[in-house]
């Protein structure tokens, strides 16, 4: 699938490997190098379907304030946040941000 990267950090890490910006938070090495498999297995996942298959990405339909996104897992204290967008017979995840989990439940 198609992976577009909203934030500018996380696309420059995505990119790079590395980064000089600043994140919205700290995130530390393990977070960042998460990020970058669970992107590299969106790129190489054909349909939504091979991602919802893979159970530790607790894949999910997001609601309330985040009604229309998803997210998937980079472990079990951050998730990424993403739009699914259908064009044609072509899918395209557009990534917005890394959420930290202990906030959200708070």
């Amino acid at each position: 699938m198609k992976v577009i990267i909203e934030d500018e950090y996380l696309a420059e890490l995505y990119k790079n490997g590395k980064t000089d910006g600043k994140p919205r938070f700290n995130i530390d090495i393990d977070i960042e190098l998460g990020f970058i498999k669970r992107i590299i297995q969106i790129e190489q996942s054909q349909n939504t379907n091979s991602l919802r298959a893979l159970k530790s990405l607790h894949f999910e339909k997001l609601s309330g304030s985040l009604d229309g996104k998803y997210s998937i897992r980079v472990n079990r204290a951050f998730r990424i946040i993403f739009r699914i967008e259908k064009e044609d017979n072509n899918v395209r995840l557009e990534v917005i941000c890394i959420e930290e989990l202990n906030n959200h439940y708070s």
